[in-house]
């Protein structure tokens, strides 16, 4: 399912994977300055996987901020297996250039209207609690989600997970 032109006042995004977005993906995530090289290696591989399955089989979709430079952020996200109307944002990132400029804020909702429009209720983040990730858990703050738990050395020791969910969709009282 395409969910349509998804567009701010600034600028378009796509959401299409195009082949050229494997090695743009990288170089972005690499460029972040944050993320390890498995970390790296597993952002590469979803856009992999999604290239050869398609949205729905493979599971990941993405929204694009491309402009005439390149690739200058973008988001992954998908439906949690087993659940009902829960997605997972896997990847969120933003060109140095763009960081505080909005860009992230616009790809954060763009991405909360396309699980909308695909009847997700709830969207969940997760990442690390070392402090080089502390841009990251302000910035999931900022966009109003809220802090659901932690876990201790899950990546590794001294490495917790924090995950961060926000409702998108008023829960229905039956």
């Amino acid at each position: 399912m395409q969910f349509g032109a998804l567009a701010t006042p600034l600028e378009p995004f796509r959401t299409r994977v195009r082949p050229n977005d494997v090695l743009a993906v990288e170089q972005l995530v690499r460029t972040a300055g944050t993320f390890s090289e498995p970390e790296i290696a597993i952002a590469r591989e979803l856009v992999e996987v999604n290239l050869a399955k398609g949205d729905e089989a493979s599971g990941y979709r993405f929204i694009f901020a491309d402009w005439r430079n390149g690739i200058n952020g973008y988001t992954c996200f998908g439906p949690i297996p087993g659940t009902e109307g829960r997605y997972e944002l896997y990847w969120i990132a933003v060109s140095r250039e763009n960081r505080r400029s909005g860009l992230g804020q616009r790809l954060m909702m763009a991405t909360e209207a396309a699980v909308r429009a695909l009847s997700g209720v709830f969207l969940f983040a997760e990442t690390s609690t070392r402090a080089n990730y502390e841009p990251a858990r302000k910035f999931y703050q900022a966009q109003g989600y809220q802090l659901m738990g932690t876990i201790p050395d899950w990546y590794a020791d001294g490495d917790g997970l924090a995950t961060y969910g926000k409702r998108l969709v008023r829960a229905s009282l039956n």
